[in-house]
């Protein structure tokens, strides 16, 4: 059981979490990029998960990839649209509802996604204009990547709240780590989509939004 009256601010993680960015796009995507960047052809669907799910993305691309990260990441951020992704991504049937009780019950929301800001704004509109009150892109902004935890600092600093207030919500071993790192407990929500080992750095394991109240 999740005691929400312990927190005065929920954060949550995006893609995965909030929304679902179906698999066959990193099915497509990934293998377009390693092709693109001349890398290691026939990539094993693991691989894929492993490097769209797990922290370590950068030593994934290296050592499963071929390919140096930085021309990985050129080269993915320029074939990865809005308009491609936004056909494959929806907003889970709880997000919507959550975020808005979340409100009623007078709790700040934030979001924090590795994303660049605009898929992030795109997967954010498929939330139907629920409310929250701070949201941080990662990639290309002015905070590292999770798991480092300054954009969970950041978000605090804005907010006027500390980490013992936070409970962060994700569904993936980074988010798990970023959780840890920044002093906040950890909720994992499973959606079934790869495997998930820190079970040691979270309070709960949910399989809806709507457990969070429960």
């Amino acid at each position: 059981m999740i005691d929400l009256d312990k927190y005065t601010h929920v954060s949550f993680d995006l893609d995965g979490t909030l929304v679902r960015t179906h698999s066959d796009y990193r099915y497509q995507i990934v293998p377009r990029t390693i092709k693109h960047c001349e890398g290691n052809t026939g990539v094993a669907s693991q691989n894929i998960d492993r490097f769209w799910f797990e922290s370590e993305r950068d030593s994934i691309i290296k050592e499963h990839f071929g390919i140096d990260p930085k021309a990985f990441w050129d080269a993915f951020c320029e074939f990865d649209t809005v308009e491609w992704r936004s056909s494959y991504t929806h907003a889970y049937e709880d997000a919507e509802p959550a975020l808005r009780r979340l409100s009623e019950m007078r709790k700040h929301v934030s979001i924090i996604t590795g994303a660049p800001d605009w898929i992030a704004r795109m997967e954010i509109e498929k939330l139907n204009g629920a409310p929250y009150d701070h949201h941080i892109s990662l990639r290309h902004g002015e905070h590292p990547l999770k798991p480092d935890p300054a954009s969970m600092f950041a978000t605090l600093e804005h907010l006027s709240v500390q980490p013992h207030e936070t409970l962060y919500v994700g569904n993936s071993n980074e988010d798990a780590v970023f959780a840890k790192n920044a002093g906040c407990n950890f909720v994992y929500v499973e959606r079934r989509e790869h495997i998930f080992e820190n079970t040691a750095w979270m309070i709960a394991v949910i399989e809806s939004l709507d457990e969070l109240f429960s």
